[in-house]
């Protein structure tokens, strides 16, 4: 019985330093034409982020089991499928690090050119800190908030299940009771703040948010249109 105590620690012992010796993982994405590396550390909802975005010359199928194979083989948590949640179109998945609590993220965008860009993200969750609020209102009932912070510029997106007319009146109301004038089209201005508003009708009549707020000098450029505006 001692014997096979002591064997039991031997082996947890075992398992305890081949882990703390497992490299650090790095990415490998096959047929790399150029790399772009994102400047600066982004954080979302209060946990820093590194970017990196790949063109290759794979097809994206190929590249998605690719680094499905490099996330195994790291021995990396991947959830099951019930328990992701899809906030884009395009291919993408999370790993998680559960030693280091670093997690792993890739999207998948198809190009016309045949060629496909890969954007690579690592979080460190360990580094997260609490947000405490929003920088600005959101809708009744809104859900999946997702906040960031990058190079002076903060977003929040989230979705909610109401007509986009109601979600328009709502941040008319708000930002104008706030100090806020609007300068365009889902532009709106206070001092050296300018914020857009984008709306985006979904499936299920839920309506997708985005919020951009930058600070910068009041020169009274009026900023241009924003991408995200409802079509």
């Amino acid at each position: 019985m001692a014997r096979a105590g002591v064997l039991a620690l031997a082996v947890l012992w075992g398992a305890g330093v081949a882990r703390a010796q497992r490299p650090t993982f790095t990415w490998d994405v096959p047929r790399v034409l150029e790399t772009v590396d994102v400047p600066g550390v982004m954080r979302a909802d209060g946990i820093p982020v590194k970017l990196r975005s790949v063109r290759s010359a794979e097809r994206p199928e190929v590249i998605l089991q690719h680094l499905v194979d490099r996330f195994q083989a790291a021995g990396f948590y991947i959830p099951p499928d019930a328990h992701r949640t899809q906030r884009v179109a395009e291919p993408q998945l999370t790993a998680l690090d559960t030693d280091r609590l670093i997690s792993y993220t890739f999207f998948l965008q198809a190009n016309r050119d045949g060629t496909t860009t890969v954007l690579l993200g690592e979080a460190n969750l360990k580094r997260a800190r609490k947000e405490q609020h929003t920088f600005a209102p959101v809708f009744p009932g809104g859900t999946d908030l997702l906040r960031s912070e990058m190079e002076g510029a903060r977003t929040l997106s989230y979705t909610v299940k109401a007509e986009p007319a109601k979600v328009g009146e709502f941040y008319l109301t708000e930002l104008r009771t706030a100090g806020f004038t609007e300068e365009a089209d889902g532009v709106w201005r206070r001092g050296g703040e300018e914020l857009r508003v984008g709306l985006r009708p979904g499936p299920g009549g839920r309506v997708s948010v985005l919020l951009l707020l930058r600070t910068h000098p009041d020169d009274g450029v009026v900023g241009a249109q924003p991408q995200t505006d409802a079509r």
